[in-house]
């Protein structure tokens, strides 16, 4: 092909080859310029629908201008052969730059900054790259990105076809042959062969970002079979495992472009291009926090998301990573989320040894008397039900070795058991069973976790009643069920609960009941090697009246539990052991929280946050006259639940929640079940969801430095935003679907713009919170501010205002 000439560019040399063609370096004849001639493979282009399909990508590509995108100059055939002309960039692609052991985090972070900026924009503009990987990056001379080959992947995904199309597998992804390198990067959708949006992009561009890093790939195998089977399911290697000096803050950002499920991924690429910027920031500034080693640093941990109702209780996870104590070091910053929003109560969880799983209590009514044992896979959805009985479960334990979950079960007012269970079900072995006065009652006392294992996974131990003492604590055999007394507590206290080893096992921490739940103290006792005591129980420092709940730090060297004091309320504190330093608070970690639990590796901090929250009721209007309506809970979590609307063809729900930890659009069926996060904002707070009259889309405003107007598709996707450079709020739609209506609150007055997009156009200069009639001959709106506020009409074409209603509350408790 050298030397030869096809349409008005000779081509010169070969620059390289790849599964979606040969590039060779040619001279535009017509205008006297160097170009990137790409001839496109001959079986890639031979469906005419594929290379239609394609055509129309990549013209609608060659509109983009953006510094990091390569420009595209021509599309054509010459001579049976389809070719693309585009810019020539001097450089080398990004993977053959990626050192074997990964870039400096610097480097890493200025060229992934300018990717998300690149495909940033084109997801703007509606275009899906489909293929980002190293060989599509080009990196100058200047260290400036290109990304290449937008629209080329259009080639080879099929035309999906039947009812099956969804849950079809791409059968050429798994074929030997040239995509092998593009398999490496793909997102779960698309080998899955579903349909793929701009999220599926996030994901293969945390996997460059983790190669870049690493300099190995994410999900690499020895076959595309494996390969596949790892993107598909499992997790890669955490970044601490595989570099020495990595901030918590990239590992947090990598966890969630690299979501199996998309709807917990990062949704739009601008806000991790935001996100990536705001770290490069801190890296240059030198304010990140690198650890000098691969000893776990202090780190935030990103949100949890997940898709489920709640309400009463929360049970949260941060990430943190619990070093030894430093009396100068300050406390790094923890980012509590949600990791459970179930309807009724979550309480007492519990690790798996690998730190990727948690056991705990749901009771599922709100009063937390029927409870069973559940398994949640942090960041999936639903957790897997491990006991399903008519008593009560609580308190569950995971053995270290991974292979059972202990629990207590209460039977009656005075009957309880210890029970294990393998940690995915089975039959249940009862280690032992006791009846004791008011046992139930002294327990629900304190919600917290009563059981722990010996680090050998060979026994356990729990308070029992033991010698006329309320509780004391028992180990017991799991082999031979033994029980051996290792506390023995006076008679004028209740007694001791809540034991936890420490992770060599020679030391029991636990608290002691003083007085029947007012008052409780720590204690520790030594252990030889065959959990034997050794002397009395040494009390720690009493600085508060109430100490309870401890666990220990995965190092043991300190250990965090639950206090309650009279100016803060009940919150988690953390001391040494050791050196009995005066115990200190954690700071971000918020009040009403107790029961922490902490997992062995991965050194994640899981506890329980008692919640008080808004959520949605139904009032049932098909009553008999003279009768009050029926008031009916049917949207709720442990988060505030708030702004419901339903959809004009009664199907779906839109509402505004925080159980993903921040404000988010979120819709259900119209029954309030299967709620679905919609948009990933996070941070901001997003309000005020209005559907559609045909139900396909909904409006909504982000709370934010300037208040912006998007649009999103009811089935997901990346929102668009309307009337940029322009303070908009409260969006409505107009009865044909054509228009949004909205105010301006710096500028006043009503505006409407067209719902694809263009220019706003001003038509009332007073008034707020605009909504149009059913009929579409009318808007409504507030005016007044900020009190007294009345309610106001204009015809749609113009005209004449008229007051509605007077003296009303302002904004949206109207319609």
């Amino acid at each position: 092909m050298v030397g030869r000439t096809l349409s008005h560019y000779q081509l010169i040399e070969k620059l390289g080859e790849g599964g979606m063609g040969v590039v060779y370096k040619a001279r535009d004849l017509h205008l006297d310029r160097l170009v990137a001639f790409k001839v496109l493979p001959a079986d890639k282009v031979a469906d005419e629908g594929r290379k239609q399909r394609f055509s129309q990508e990549a013209k609608a590509a060659s509109a983009l201008s953006h510094p990091n995108i390569v420009h595209i100059y021509d599309i054509d055939q010459s001579e049976g052969i389809d070719f693309i002309a585009m810019e020539l960039v001097p450089g080398k692609t990004l993977d053959r730059l990626i050192p074997s052991r990964g870039m400096q985090l610097g480097e890493a972070l200025k060229y992934a900054v300018q990717i998300a900026d690149a495909l940033a924009r084109a997801h703007t503009a509606g275009i899906v790259h489909r293929d980002v990987k190293p060989g599509n990056i080009m990196v100058t001379e200047d260290g400036l990105i290109k990304v290449l080959d937008f629209g080329l992947a259009k080639l080879i995904e099929p035309v999906m076809a039947g009812e099956d199309s969804a849950t079809r597998t791409l059968t050429p992804m798994t074929e030997e042959g040239t995509v092998v390198g593009t398999v490496a990067y793909m997102s779960p959708e698309q080998l899955e062969g579903k349909p793929v949006d701009a999220r599926s992009d996030i994901f293969s561009v945390g996997s460059v970002l983790y190669e870049m890093l690493t300099g190995r790939r994410a999900f690499q195998r020895d076959t595309k079979a494996a390969t596949i089977a790892s993107i598909l399911r499992e997790e890669p290697k955490p970044l601490r495992e595989v570099v020495e000096c990595v901030p918590g803050e990239i590992e947090r950002i990598l966890r969630r472009c690299l979501r199996k499920d998309r709807a917990q991924r990062v949704q739009h690429m601008d806000d991790l291009k935001v996100a990536l910027e705001e770290l490069k920031q801190e890296s240059d500034s030198g304010a990140l926090n690198m650890p000098g080693s691969l000893k776990p640093p202090a780190r935030r941990y990103w949100p949890l998301w997940t898709l489920a109702a709640g309400v009463l209780f929360a049970l949260a996870a941060a990430g943190m990573w619990l070093t030894s104590w430093r009396t100068s070091r300050p406390e790094a910053t923890l980012v509590p989320v949600p990791l459970t929003s179930y309807p009724g109560v979550e309480n007492t969880p519990s690790f798996s040894p690998d730190g990727t799983q948690v056991a705990f209590a749901w009771c599922q009514d709100s009063a937390g008397m029927k409870c069973n044992i559940y398994v949640k896979q942090i960041g999936m959805e639903p957790p897997f039900r491990l006991t399903d009985t008519p008593a009560s479960d609580f308190s569950p334990a995971w053995s270290p070795d991974g292979r059972f979950i202990a629990f207590m079960r209460f039977l009656s007012p005075n009957m309880i058991r210890v029970v294990v269970i393998a940690q995915r079900g089975g039959r249940e072995r009862v280690l032992a069973e006791f009846d004791s006065p008011e046992a139930v009652t002294l327990l629900r006392l304190w919600e917290t976790p009563y059981l722990a294992w010996t680090p050998d996974s060979k026994a356990l131990v729990a308070p029992l009643p033991a010698r006329g003492k309320r509780w004391a604590l028992v180990l017991i055999s799991l082999d031979t069920g033994e029980q051996r007394r290792l506390t023995d507590p006076p008679g004028n206290v209740w007694g001791d609960l809540g034991p936890a080893f420490s992770p060599d096992g020679r030391i029991l921490v636990f608290f002691r009941d003083l007085n029947g739940g007012a008052n409780a103290e720590l204690y520790t006792l030594h252990l030889t090697a065959g959990y034997m005591a050794q002397g009395e129980p040494e009390r720690l420092p009493p600085n508060h009246p109430m100490n309870f709940s401890p666990t220990w730090t995965a190092d043991g060297r300190e250990i965090v539990f639950a206090a309650r004091t009279g100016s803060s309320g009940l919150g988690l504190w953390r001391t040494a052991v050791s050196k009995r330093t005066t115990p200190a608070k954690l700071a971000s970690i918020p009040n009403a929280t107790f029961a922490p639990a902490i997992s062995r590796q991965l050194n994640r901090l899981a506890y329980v946050e008692r919640k008080f929250d808004t959520n949605i009721w139904r009032i049932d209007l098909a009553v008999p006259s003279g009768q009050p309506p029926a008031l009916v809970q049917f949207i709720s979590s442990t988060q505030p639940d708030f702004e419901p609307a339903f959809s004009p063809d009664g199907r779906r729900i839109a509402f505004t929640s925080e159980r993903s930890g921040t404000h988010e659009i979120w819709a259900c069926d119209s029954d309030g079940s299967n709620p679905v996060q919609l948009t990933s904002v996070g941070g901001r707070r997003v309000l005020g969801p209005r559907w559609s009259w045909d139900s396909q889309r909904i409006a909504f405003w982000v709370d934010a430095r300037i208040e912006e107007i998007h649009v999103i598709n009811v089935n997901g996707g990346v929102p668009q935003r309307l009337a940029a450079g322009q303070r908009a709020h409260w969006p409505y739609w107009s009865r044909d679907g054509e228009w949004l209506y909205f105010g301006d609150p710096e500028n006043g007055g009503i505006w409407k713009i067209r719902s694809r997009g263009g220019k706003a156009v001003l038509i009332s200069k007073t008034g707020d919170v605009p909504q149009e009639s059913p009929d579409g001959k009318f808007i409504y709106y507030n005016l007044g501010w900020p009190l007294p506020m009345s309610i106001w009409r204009m015809p749609v074409e113009g005209g004449g205002e008229t007051k509605i209603v007077d003296s009303v509350q302002p904004f949206t408790v109207w319609t």
